[in-house]
């Protein structure tokens, strides 16, 4: 009978949610095989099935009634979580990172991992909007670089004004140079940042060229959101990971060294 290849064994393994399961509890350490039932709700007799080919490939040992992973069960355990975090990377960011500057990104695009994507749904095409939101009118300290301005509900605009004023925010924006061109978005933007600007605690500046991406960082929290050809927004992908955030902050001073500060003169009356 010839052995196994690697593939085999990567496909016995990853054939079963049980064994997957069976060999992430293994890896915490010993464990009863009545410990790993009551654990699992797996049957014994499952439990069999999975234990005893497990102790053939050498990924486990019996130490009297504890199951214990083998060096190179710990060894599968690592790598073979690595891979199925990275697949549920792929598979979170598949449809949103054509979207995403990835060529100007200099990190590896597995420290997204552990960031939270926030898609629409059809029940709720504005879900990321809100989460976006949420992020940013909620923190004490906000700067973000934008592709676009949108006008907005006069409603939405008085709460978020009145929010700001109320409050301790300081927040910073770096906006399109041509959306004062268009005269509606010039009027909105004059009505939303005159109190802002007038209280010392927001600074807006112009830039004065394409902006392809939502860059935000919220109390530490960094926010990339990826727009489609007409400038929605087609997701947000948030996360409090060091080198993701070093280098949303570093793309945002890179536009705001380039930009133009707004000033209370140049808005239109």
């Amino acid at each position: 009978m010839l052995s196994p290849t690697p593939l085999d064994d990567v496909a016995f393994l990853a054939r079963s949610a049980h064994r997957v399961g069976v060999l992430e509890i293994l890896a915490d350490g010993p464990i009863t095989r009545r410990e790993l039932h009551d654990e699992t709700g797996i049957s014994q007799p499952t439990l069999g099935r999975i234990l005893e080919p497990f102790r053939n490939r050498n990924w486990v040992e019996r130490r009297g009634q504890e199951y214990v992973l083998t060096a190179w069960g710990h060894l599968l355990a690592d790598d073979f979580g690595d891979l199925l975090n990275t697949v549920e990377s792929i598979q979170r960011l598949s449809d949103v990172v054509q979207q995403l500057p990835i060529d100007e990104m200099d990190f590896d695009i597995r420290e997204f991992r552990d960031a939270t994507v926030t898609k629409p749904t059809t029940g709720d095409v504005f879900r990321h909007v809100r989460r976006v939101e949420e992020l940013l009118y909620n923190a004490d300290h906000v700067v973000n670089v934008t592709p676009t301005i949108a006008p907005g509900k006069v409603e939405e605009y008085e709460q978020q004004l009145s929010r700001f004023l109320d409050g301790n925010q300081r927040a910073e924006a770096i906006i399109p140079a041509e959306a004062l061109n268009t005269a509606e978005v010039a009027a909105h933007l004059a009505a939303t940042v005159r109190a802002p600007l007038e209280s010392g605690r927001a600074a807006v500046y112009l830039y004065d060229g394409n902006i392809s991406t939502l860059l935000a960082v919220a109390d530490g929290m960094a926010m990339l959101v990826p727009v489609d050809e007409q400038d929605v927004p087609v997701a947000l992908i948030e996360t409090e990971n060091a080198t993701i955030r070093s280098w949303v902050e570093t793309k945002i001073d890179e536009y705001r060294e380039k930009s133009t500060e707004l000033t209370i003169e140049d808005l239109p009356e």
